[in-house]
């Protein structure tokens, strides 16, 4: 007989599930993250004389042989879980539960994890969308001006987005290009030069803005929408930033990804920063309308180098691909990343004058 199934407190007790057969469903994940696994347990528990079936996501990480770059993401998000940080991050908007964490001797990190599944279709149509943007704007409103100040916090989101290493190559890449490839981008050359030039002038913009706590990440595929609320997956790079930069994550990062459509998030993006507004003023009500809109537009104009990719994928002939959708058509995708141009330059004007 098969019961209901078995609740997180159940699931969190060693001796219960040690005592099943446990079956483990790998699951895919970037293939670029080396050295990080991803799966599902599965297994049937015993409860009150009824066999329960019971389902975790296990996500481990061999510090020992990973990069860096996902040494510090696994031991980011496994302090923000063991903080206790993450079990109050606003009325809308929650991190999965935490069922279990072992840290290993031999170096690898375990988070043993509820699994929520997202009641819509993927990619993320406009209910979705504007649910998440009103929820993630509660948490922004939630922590406003009040950031927590544990060290171990990612405070290098701008960089990570703006990518300083790549300007050079960029700059080289933008400025001799054949003449043909110029007029087919037409004015993207000349943007995109522009808005490596005005990167220092985005960090202050982004700076003098309200402070809040951000996931940094909060891209489709990491955006679960469950029951009416908003769960947030891989917190990897919680951290300090502005009121509006999760919510340029959730529309421009989303489509650059393949994890929504440029025409869905064009149709709704003034909708999108008003329920994001009203969810920072449920907890910040003193947080302007210009504050969200700049913070939206000036961490969307950190991603100039979609401009350099596309720029390449024309010079070159090479496809250009959204990491959410690998199979996609590369004219497809080409499409796609050339109607999120649109959004780029529409936020570049707003936040550095028309003559961007």
């Amino acid at each position: 007989m098969v019961g209901a199934p078995l609740t997180l407190e159940a699931m969190g007790d060693d001796e219960r599930l040690q005592a099943n057969e446990v079956r483990r469903e790998p699951l895919e994940y970037d293939a670029f993250l080396a050295h990080r696994t991803v799966s599902r347990l599965r297994g049937i528990a015993l409860v009150d004389g009824l066999e329960v079936p019971w389902s975790v996501i296990e996500k481990s990480t061999d510090l020992a042989r990973a990069s860096r770059y996902l040494r510090d993401n696994a031991e980011r998000e496994f302090q923000a879980y063991a903080s206790g940080l993450l079990d109050e991050l606003g009325p809308a908007v929650r991190a999965p539960r935490l069922v279990g964490s072992r840290a290993a001797p031999d170096g690898e990190l375990t988070l043993l994890l509820e699994e929520v599944v997202h009641d819509g279709p993927r990619p993320l149509d406009a209910p979705a969308l504007l649910t998440a943007a009103h929820d993630v704007g509660t948490m922004a409103g939630r922590w406003c001006g009040r950031v927590p100040g544990e060290p171990w916090l990612f405070t290098g989101w701008v960089d990570r987005h703006s990518q300083p290493e790549a300007v050079a190559t960029a700059q080289n890449t933008l400025s001799g290009l054949r003449a043909e490839a110029a007029a087919q981008l037409g004015d993207l050359v000349p943007t995109a030069l522009r808005l490596i030039e005005a990167q220092p002038r985005l960090r202050t913009i982004l700076e003098s803005l309200p402070q809040t706590l951000c996931h940094h990440d909060a891209v489709g595929a990491n955006v679960f929408v469950s029951s009416g609320q908003t769960v947030l997956i891989d917190w990897e790079s919680i951290g300090p930033g502005p009121v509006g930069a999760d919510l340029a994550s959730l529309l421009f990062s989303s489509v650059r990804r393949g994890d929504a459509r440029a025409s869905v998030v064009t149709a709704i993006i003034d909708d999108a920063v008003a329920v994001y507004l009203a969810g920072v003023h449920e907890q910040s009500p003193a947080v302007t309308p210009r504050d969200v809109r700049i913070g939206f537009d000036a961490a969307v104009c950190l991603r100039w180098k979609l401009i350099a990719d596309l720029a390449v994928a024309v010079e070159t002939g090479r496809p250009v691909r959204r990491g959410s959708l690998p199979d996609e058509p590369p004219a497809r995708a080409q499409a796609e990343l050339v109607a999120l141009t649109d959004l780029l330059l529409a936020s570049a004007r707003r936040a550095l004058g028309a003559g961007q």
